[in-house]
């Protein structure tokens, strides 16, 4: 495997056997809006973000709706539903093939629409976390003794849609492509998440593409041939690759030549390539040298695919027990020191299971707290242990970067103060206050990095959307992620579209956030509390993505 994937790394130089299709969307790029120029003029350098999950990768609790008819086709799904990517292809593929594809290519394409993709660009959003699986760059010539169990036939409407050996109904990364060109038009760069990697990277996660266990075979151990633990059977020729293997092939003869090719059409499109999303999460299946394998590794990999001046930088990502961050910065200045400038660490920083909660006199949440949070020089630098253990390391003030890749507003252990559900002065405060520590954390660290940047990047909002009100149904298509018919959703505001238009956040230009006058806001910020864990036992179980270092 490390010979396969020694050559690998070499034919990603010049081979041209791969050329990506052609997006149908033409490159027509409007004038900044005026938010996004205020940005640019105000926080330079800030990658005002926010994540496309659900649309490429659909995660099961996104789409929880509590609907009088369930269809897990049209992803209409009882709480508590366990589902998936590729459950849900199976279940597509019960009926008609046409249709399954028509539905698929409703999704993809529609689950953000226009209207929403200018929402995001009128708020100032200048960066989208594009969330993806690997199944969006497989195809028949990669390997071509795997067998598909259905082969792109290149006819119609949908000639270019297939069905993996895995089992994942794929249309190659023309709707991709179609995006990243939307995008462009609108002036939002693009970090490409790798969130769903060959073989399953996180066990029991749905992001991960399905449901598998912590054990081989799997991303990090065992052949492809012998399918993925937890019973997934696959179609993989008995060649003796390894799924590591299948994901470095994808990474470095599909992923980077199709970056290379969406820069080609639009300069400066992709900027950061995150070539996997929280791998191992929580669990030590794989070791510490499988873990670096698909991170520091891959990334070193692919940045030697890309030339000096791509301007793409690769996102690394830290889940694992076998893994932790501290680790991850020793092997940043022990073995990849020249790649101060081109590895940045994600971090993800979520209040919804715990974190900054009080118990005497009673338990509640303090906004101080979410402010303040690993905030350098402040009482609460230390409250994710996770992403204190990078500050600890002291690479952040050397000038190694990092940005926050998924946060939200979701205060779950305040449900049972509020009958189970978000209240809206709490998703405004939530936002606001963690919004405020992480511009701070920019100032704090502006001039550490090369050229005098800060250390600190920007921050990117979990989620664009959420699935309560869709149906990809080919004879609906639609569902916006309105203002009305949400309140029953246990996870409405984790719906940034759904803040925007109930007006519960504003653009930094309205609520006068400048570098200068951002310390003036603090105490209407940062004062306050919220009650907690007001039921005994209530704190809430972490979903996909909790992070465990939150105290």
């Amino acid at each position: 495997p490390a010979v396969e994937r020694s050559l690998s790394a070499k034919k990603c130089f010049g081979d041209q056997s791969f050329q990506p299709p052609a997006p149908m969307v033409p490159a027509e790029r409007r004038p900044k809006t005026g938010e996004q120029q205020w940005m640019d003029e105000n926080w330079p350098g800030y990658h005002n973000g926010v994540s496309l999950g659900g649309a490429f990768v659909i995660e099961d609790w996104m789409f929880f709706s509590n609907p009088e008819t369930p269809s897990k086709a049209n992803l209409q799904l009882t709480a508590g539903t366990v589902f998936d990517q590729l459950a849900w292809n199976e279940e597509l593929l019960k009926g008609d093939l046409q249709t399954a594809y028509a539905t698929i290519d409703c999704h993809i394409n529609k689950f953000y629409d226009d209207e929403a993709l200018d929402q995001l660009a009128e708020f100032g959003i200048n960066t989208i976390r594009l969330v993806v699986g690997y199944w969006y760059f497989d195809d028949p010539p990669m390997y071509p003794d795997d067998t598909w169990m259905h082969l792109p036939t290149g006819v119609g409407e949908f000639g270019h849609y297939g069905v993996n050996p895995d089992g994942f109904i794929t249309p190659g990364t023309r709707p991709l492509s179609d995006l990243v060109m939307k995008l462009w038009n609108r002036n939002m760069k693009v970090l490409v998440d790798m969130h769903a990697e060959p073989g399953c990277s996180s066990p029991h996660q749905s992001y991960a593409g399905m449901h598998c266990e912590a054990e081989a075979p799997n991303t990090w151990n065992g052949k492809a041939s012998d399918g993925i633990s937890g019973g997934h059977v696959v179609q993989r020729a008995s060649d003796n690759k390894t799924w590591t293997d299948v994901a470095w092939k994808i990474a470095l003869e599909r992923v980077v030549p199709w970056i290379k090719y969406m820069n080609s059409l639009a300069p400066g499109a992709i900027v950061g390539y995150e070539v996997i999303n929280e791998p191992d999460i929580a669990a030590a299946d794989g070791s510490l040298a499988e873990i670096r394998s698909l991170t520091v590794d891959l990334g070193k990999a692919v940045e030697d695919c890309f030339p000096e001046d791509a301007g793409v930088w690769i996102g690394i990502s830290t889940a694992s027990k076998n893994s932790p961050t501290e680790q991850v910065a020793q092997d940043y200045a022990g073995t990849y020191p020249n790649f101060q400038d081109k590895f940045i660490s994600d971090v993800h920083h979520y209040f919804a299971w715990s974190g900054c909660i009080t118990y005497v006199p009673s338990q509640s949440f303090s906004l101080q707290c979410a402010c303040e949070s690993n905030l350098p020089d402040t009482d609460y630098e230390g409250m994710d242990t996770d992403w204190a253990s990078w500050m600890k390391s002291g690479i952040f003030d050397d000038g190694w970067q990092f940005y926050v890749g998924e946060w939200s507003a979701g205060l779950g252990t305040a449900h049972t103060c509020n009958n189970g559900v978000p209240t809206a002065d709490q998703a405004e405060a939530m936002y606001k206050s963690q919004k405020w520590g992480f511009l701070n954390q920019y100032l704090h660290y502006r001039g550490k990095a090369a050229g005098g940047r800060s250390s600190f990047v920007g921050d990117f909002y979990w989620n664009g959307r959420m699935g309560y009100n869709w149906n990809p149904d080919p004879n609906v298509c639609g569902g916006p992620t309105s203002d009305k018919n949400y309140a029953g959703f246990e996870n409405w505001d984790w719906s940034f579209l759904r803040l925007i238009e109930l007006g519960l956040i504003k653009p930094l230009s309205e609520l006068g956030w400048t570098p200068s006058s951002i310390a003036g806001h603090k105490d209407a910020t940062c004062t306050g509390t919220f009650p907690v864990l007001c039921a005994a036992g209530s704190t809430p179980a972490a979903p996909p993505g909790g992070q465990p270092g939150m105290g």
